[in-house]
């Protein structure tokens, strides 16, 4: 499936309130399958998915954390995703999962930081389901998507 139909099947699940406000972005660079895909709210970046942070990150855990410097970890301190932590890739199998795969309930339980994150904007996770994912272990993500959807 195409990234446009994926995303429109995507964001056709969003609660009412956040439509129009939350949305999903991709973007590829060149030929490659480098690029990045962020989560906007309200048309600014609330998370930023790079495939080559991504790759970066992996191949830096075998000696380190990857070395940031003072600007870049300025910029990333408050992002509710750690940079590099999900790859363009990963958001991509993500969405497909959530929308083929997983109910909401699944979806919630799922250790995958994205698919916690789709559950809890998801039209189908009514209010009363809502005041319990308060209670789940939620991703920093999920979690300010859903005091954002609380509010």
């Amino acid at each position: 499936m195409r990234w446009s139909k994926l995303k429109q099947c995507v964001e056709a699940n969003f609660a009412k309130a956040l439509k129009g406000r939350v949305a999903l972005h991709s973007t590829a660079y060149g030929n490659c399958t480098c690029g990045h895909a962020w989560f906007t709210l309200d048309g600014d970046v609330i998370a930023n998915f790079c495939t080559r942070a991504s790759g970066n990150r992996m191949s830096w855990r075998i000696e380190g954390p990857l070395p940031l410097t003072d600007e870049q970890t300025k910029r990333y301190q408050d992002q509710p995703v750690e940079y590099g932590e999900v790859s363009r890739q990963h958001v991509y199998q993500s969405c497909w999962e959530f929308i083929h795969d997983l109910s909401i309930g699944e979806a919630l339980e799922d250790d995958d930081p994205l698919i916690q994150s789709l559950a809890v904007i998801d039209k189908r996770l009514g209010k009363r389901r809502l005041k319990q994912a308060c209670d789940i272990d939620l991703h920093p993500l999920a979690r300010k998507l859903l005091e954002i959807r609380m509010n």
